[in-house]
């Protein structure tokens, strides 16, 4: 005996109206990256889509079932990355590069994310590509986890402070300082008192890290830049 078959509700797939749960995806995707995960609902969604409610959720079921799918994809891309460089610092740093330009590029990724308590979720598959470079470079066992947790910490902490920081951020107090002690070099707090170079941090801080965890091979200062 034939199975039954599943009916959308509003007859979406047909010629006249072709929903399909691919589009309702994508559709939220660029909803959430366009105004942020709290200006998203269901039903935006389905005016976006031009259907009604109850169609996006034969799709795609209800709004948590909705952002854990975008996180997998979330995730399945990031796993994606495929590392450059000739060394194993350059291929290294070429990830964590592509994921700083890529949360930076999406900002409401990692909101998302957050939003079903898994945090740094969409990276779980990245994390795998860095540890198969990782163990490419000829470490093991515990330096090897040692590294790819001390990389890792980096990255995300790096793209906490840079979120929770203004976009002409500067070191606070530099000023006082250089009218208050005579020991602190004026150049220094002149220089302190601009907007701080987030990205040559970001640069000097991970090849100081593979350069101790790998050893001598230094990694390409714009490998992935």
């Amino acid at each position: 005996m034939a199975q039954k078959r599943k009916t959308d509700p509003a007859g979406v797939g047909s010629a006249s109206a072709p929903v399909t749960a691919d589009k309702v995806l994508a559709t939220a995707m660029k909803m959430i990256e366009d105004d942020g995960v709290e200006a998203f609902s269901m039903r935006k969604l389905a005016a976006e889509l031009g259907v009604g409610t109850p169609t996006v959720y034969w799709h795609v079921g209800n709004r948590d079932e909705l952002f854990n799918k975008l996180i997998e994809e979330i995730t399945d891309q990031f796993g994606r990355i495929m590392p450059e460089g000739d060394t194993p610092p350059e291929r290294i740093a070429s990830i964590s590069n592509t994921l700083l330009r890529e949360v930076r590029s999406r900002p409401q990724l990692v909101a998302l994310s957050s939003t079903q308590g898994r945090g740094e979720a969409i990276f779980t598959k990245a994390q795998a590509v860095l540890a198969h470079e990782v163990t490419a470079s000829g470490l093991h066992g515990e330096d090897a986890a040692f590294a790819v947790a001390t990389i890792l910490f980096h990255l995300g902490g790096f793209i906490v402070l840079e979120d929770a920081l203004s976009p002409d951020y500067r070191v606070r107090g530099a000023q006082v300082w250089a009218q208050r002690d005579t020991e602190i070099d004026e150049a220094m707090s002149i220089r302190l008192q601009q907007q701080v170079d987030l990205d040559r941090i970001f640069r000097f801080t991970l090849d100081a890290i593979l350069e101790s965890v790998l050893g001598n091979q230094k990694p390409c200062d714009v490998c992935g830049a």
